[in-house]
């Protein structure tokens, strides 16, 4: 099973206009183009991230994930080369305005560094979702090495965290993606995730290519724990 990830889908982009477009063309258009291929079609709406993530590269928007059986299951569906309706403003603005990452993962995670999933019943979980990229002129050997020996076995240590998993991006993904992975850091509330992240982060061993974080390329949303719609079951209020 993999995952074709848009992350900061929309963000900058009046939200009635693009809510607008989105539930009632394009969700509309998806599951009728290639809904026999979808396995499931689930869209959250990103929390406004504090100005502190900002400077991480936390975007507001949307994040959705579209998933599939396999990548033959992704190739025969064309998603990217479907006769979708776009309103005049959306060929307007920037292209990081409408996905500030695109990139295609395993469903199931292929790192769980703390090995644990807390009970979502029992407490509010603030999902931090992020893809990230190695610094041109880093090798995916050096990056990999340090992100996985080096930084995740700090990140682990912080406090307050509830969850981290990470996706490593399909060796050969069918579509063209700068985004080596793509990783979550579950928290309680932004006040776990301030004092986690930003008041008294773990002591963090910078990589050889630079010494002030964020060390990695990141793009990233705040997110809760279920989908804002899921437009293969749901029939969403459109404005």
């Amino acid at each position: 099973m993999i995952k074709h990830v848009f992350i900061g889908f929309l963000n900058g982009v009046n939200e009635i206009d693009g809510w607008r477009w989105y539930t009632r063309y394009h969700s509309k258009e998806v599951p009728r183009f290639f809904g026999p291929w979808l396995r499931r079609y689930e869209t959250f709406k990103a929390y406004s991230p504090p100005e502190e993530a900002k400077q991480l590269g936390t975007v507001g928007g949307y994040m959705t994930e579209l998933w599939y059986a396999n990548v033959d299951d992704f190739i025969e569906a064309k998603p990217n080369s479907r006769p979708y309706t776009f309103p005049d403003w959306f060929r307007k603005v920037p292209r990081e305005a409408i996905a500030a990452a695109v990139t295609i993962v395993p469903a199931m995670p292929t790192e769980d560094f703390l090995g644990k999933e807390p009970t979502p019943e029992e407490k509010h979980i603030l999902r931090w979702y992020r893809a990230f990229k190695y610094p041109e002129g880093v090798s995916l050997e050096a990056g990999e090495k340090w992100y996985l020996e080096v930084h995740s076995q700090e990140v682990k240590k912080q406090t307050h965290l509830l969850r981290y998993i990470s996706h490593r991006t399909l060796e050969n993904p069918p579509i063209e993606t700068p985004w080596v992975r793509t990783e979550e850091l579950w928290y309680e509330d932004f006040d776990a995730w301030h004092s986690a992240v930003i008041k008294s982060p773990p002591n963090y061993t910078p990589p050889p290519w630079r010494k002030e974080e964020p060390f990695i390329d990141i793009a990233s949303v705040f997110i809760g724990y279920k989908p804002t719609v899921d437009f293969l079951k749901d029939n969403p209020f459109i404005p």
